[in-house]
């Protein structure tokens, strides 16, 4: 395979869907791209996690030429040398809209996601896990706990209106925070993020959810700040999520750290990212192949 060109991904082009099946317009990304920059060893990760895709733009045809329309749940570890590039897996998703996958609804059901595991985890070295959903399968609402945890209320209306916000792009050395002789506990999530595509320049909208024990007292205004930075930040989804991590790692050297994003769906696919120091803080719906995950209100 030839050496990776960010110049090369389908972002930002106009390109034709395929006719029909074809699994050669997957392109895939090197992780390492950004994890280099920021001092992620490939060999030794800093982290556990996954990248959850739900793509809603998914049909194909039985035998007869019946449509079946199905949401797409997709599931691969942070581990990962590489990621999918989002365009090419829309294409790829297309090309099954004109085909025939079996005298059934439930065996092209069974096929197609059968061809889709595959063909990702043949792209991406790795297990990719596949479910097809529809009207009728189970929801279930991810980061449910973090209900009354909204960061920008668990900061008072006073200190609020003195906080000058003037920097975005990332500024790590915004965050604060007074180291105790006690473990202190940080929950928190927020729909303040806000990035744009490291190809289209397009900006991504996010729901961040932070989980954080650490012997840091945390200055919650500067946290604020410091995800506002992100503002006219360029790049991937992952990478964010990795950024965030990482810079909330080495200022508050926690013993418990659980970073996620829940993105906005754009071009029929959302991306949601989670990184965790520890399997056990990982959300168990976000990456259940049981059920739909529930929206939150920017997704």
């Amino acid at each position: 395979m030839q050496d990776f060109n960010i110049n090369d991904t389908l972002l930002g082009k106009t390109v034709d869907a395929p006719a029909q099946y074809d699994a050669s317009v997957l392109f895939r990304i090197p992780r390492s791209e950004n994890r280099t920059q920021y001092g992620i060893s490939e060999s030794s990760l800093p982290f556990v996690g996954f990248d959850v895709w739900n793509c809603y733009e998914l049909s194909f045809l039985t035998n007869n030429g019946l449509p079946v329309c199905r949401m797409l749940k997709l599931i691969y570890t942070s581990s990962s040398t590489y990621l999918v590039e989002s365009k090419s897996l829309k294409l790829y998703l297309n090309s099954f809209n004109m085909c025939s996958f079996g005298d059934s609804i439930s065996e092209s059901e069974i096929n197609v996601k059968a061809i889709i595991e595959r063909d990702l985890s043949k792209i991406l070295e790795t297990l990719v896990c596949v479910n097809l959903f529809d009207s009728h399968s189970k929801t279930a609402e991810p980061f449910s706990t973090f209900k009354k945890n909204e960061l920008v209320e668990m900061i008072s209306s006073e200190e609020l209106s003195l906080i000058q916000f003037s920097h975005f792009t990332e500024k790590p050395d915004l965050l604060e925070g007074v180291l105790t002789s006690e473990s202190q506990t940080l929950k928190f999530h927020t729909d303040t993020l806000r990035s744009n595509c490291r190809v289209t320049n397009q900006p991504d909208w996010g729901d961040l959810f932070v989980e954080m024990v650490s012997n840091y007292k945390v200055n919650l205004s500067t946290v604020l700040e410091y995800i506002v930075s992100f503002r006219k930040e360029n790049h991937f989804h992952e990478e964010v999520v990795e950024m965030i991590f990482m810079r909330l790692l080495e200022k508050f050297e926690p013993q418990q750290l659980m970073v996620a994003a829940l993105y906005t769906r754009r071009g029929g696919i959302d991306i949601n990212p989670i990184r965790a120091t520890h399997h056990e803080l990982i959300d168990k719906v976000l990456v259940s192949n049981n059920y739909r995950a529930e929206k939150t209100m920017r997704q």
